[in-house]
C-alpha cells in the first residue's frame, strides 16, 4: 500500500482557507512529505474561481501544477509528483503530452498525468468552450495516449485534428502513466483503454471493488489485460487522538462545504447526501479506526491511498501528516 498527500495547487476556497498556498508553501508540504515517508503527492487543477466560493465573496490562489512540478522535481529526491486532475477539456493536448513528457526527464520518472473532465461544467464554459466535454476529452484521451506510446501521430476528429506531431524526447517511463479521475462508467471506460491508473473520490470499498471487476472484464476485451491498472482513490482524512474531536473537525471544515458542491457532479450518484453519508465515505476517526479502514480499501485490492488532510493552516496540515506518519504508516510499510 502507497500513501499520497493531496498538494493544495488549487485547492484554496475548496479545502483550505484562502492565503494557504503559495509557492513556498507548496515546496514546504512536499519535502515534508517525501522526509515523513509518504509516496507521493497530488496537485489539483483550476483556472478560475468556483461560482459557490464567488458567493462567499473569496478569491483564492491558483497556481498551475504542471510548473509547480516542475519547481518540486528538482527540490525533492524520491516522491512521486502526480495530477489529479488536470481538467483535460481546456487544454491542447499536444502542448500537455510535450509538458508531460518533460516533466518525466525533469522528475528523472516521477511524473504522473491524471487527467479528468473536470468537476464543475461552468469552469469549461467560462473558459469559452460550448462542445460536448466528454466527447472532447474522449479524443484527448486518444491523442495523449498515442502520443506516449508512438514518435509521430496523426489524429482526425470532431474536434481535434493533427497531423503528423512528431514528439521527442520520448518518456523515460514505459509506459507512460496516464491515469484519469472521476467516478462515472465513462471514466471506467477510459481507464480500461486507455489508462494505467484510476483516482476516484469518496467510494467505498464495495463501490470500489465493483467498478474495478468492470475495468478488469473491459480491460479483457479491448485486449489489454497485460496492462497493470493502479487504483489510487483520494479521501479526506480527519485524524485525532480520539474518533470524537475528528468527527467535529471533518464537520465544520472547509472540506465538508466542498464535497455537498460535487452533488451534481463527481458525487451525483449517492442515494443520500447526510453527515453520516460523507463521514463513512472519508476517512474521519482516531489512528486506530483509520487503518482498520485502510485494510477494508487493501482487502479489495486498492493499491495506493491519498489523502486531503483536514486543516486550517499549513502548520496544522504538518501537524497532521505527521501524527499520521508516526501512527498509520508504520502498520502498513516499513520506516
Amino acid at each position: 500500500m502507497k500513501f499520497g498527500v493531496a498538494l493544495p495547487t488549487a485547492r484554496e476556497g475548496l479545502f483550505y482557507p484562502v492565503g494557504f498556498s503559495s509557492p513556498s508553501s507548496l515546496q514546504f508540504i512536499t519535502q515534508k512529505a517525501e522526509e515523513l515517508g509518504f509516496d507521493s503527492v497530488w496537485g489539483n487543477d483550476h483556472v478560475t474561481t468556483q461560482r459557490y466560493i464567488r458567493d462567499r465573496g473569496e478569491k483564492p490562489n491558483f497556481f498551475e501544477p504542471l510548473i509547480i512540478f516542475s519547481n518540486l522535481a528538482a527540490l525533492t529526491k524520491s516522491i512521486r509528483l502526480s495530477t489529479s486532475v488536470i481538467i483535460a477539456p481546456i487544454r491542447n493536448p499536444v502542448v500537455l503530452a510535450k509538458q508531460a513528457i518533460t516533466l518525466d526527464h525533469v522528475s528523472n520518472g516521477r511524473f504522473t498525468l491524471g487527467i479528468g473532465l473536470g468537476a464543475y461544467k461552468e469552469e469549461f464554459e467560462a473558459c469559452g468552450y460550448r462542445v460536448n466535454r466528454g466527447k472532447l476529452l474522449d479524443e484527448i484521451t486518444i491523442v495523449l495516449r498515442s502520443l506516449f506510446d508512438k514518435p509521430n501521430v496523426s489524429f482526425a476528429g470532431r474536434y481535434i485534428k493533427i497531423k503528423e506531431v512528431e514528439m521527442y524526447p520520448r518518456p523515460l517511463q514505459k509506459p507512460f502513466p496516464l491515469y484519469f479521475g472521476g467516478n462515472s462508467p465513462q471514466v471506467l471506460r477510459r481507464v480500461a483503454l486507455y489508462g494505467n491508473g484510476w483516482t476516484p473520490a469518496a467510494l467505498t470499498p464495495e463501490e470500489l471493488e465493483e467498478a474495478t471487476g468492470k475495468i478488469r472484464q473491459l480491460k479483457e476485451d479491448a485486449n489489454r489485460c497485460s496492462v497493470k491498472i493502479e487504483v489510487a482513490p483520494e479521501f479526506g482524512c480527519s485524524i485525532s487522538r480520539d474518533g470524537l474531536s475528528a468527527r467535529k473537525a471533518f464537520l465544520t471544515s472547509l472540506m465538508y462545504n466542498h464535497l455537498k458542491s460535487l452533488r451534481a457532479s463527481t458525487l451525483k450518484n449517492l442515494k443520500s447526501f447526510d453527515s453520516e453519508e460523507l463521514i463513512k465515505r472519508n476517512f474521519v476517526g482516531s489512528p486506530n479506526d483509520i487503518i482498520t479502514k485502510i485494510e477494508l480499501y487493501e482487502s479489495v485490492g486498492v493499491d495506493h491511498i491519498w489523502f486531503d488532510f483536514i486543516a486550517s493552516s499549513v502548520k496544522e496540515l504538518i501537524e497532521k501528516m505527521e501524527f499520521f506518519s508516526k501512527e498509520v504508516l508504520p502498520s502498513f510499510k516499513r520506516m
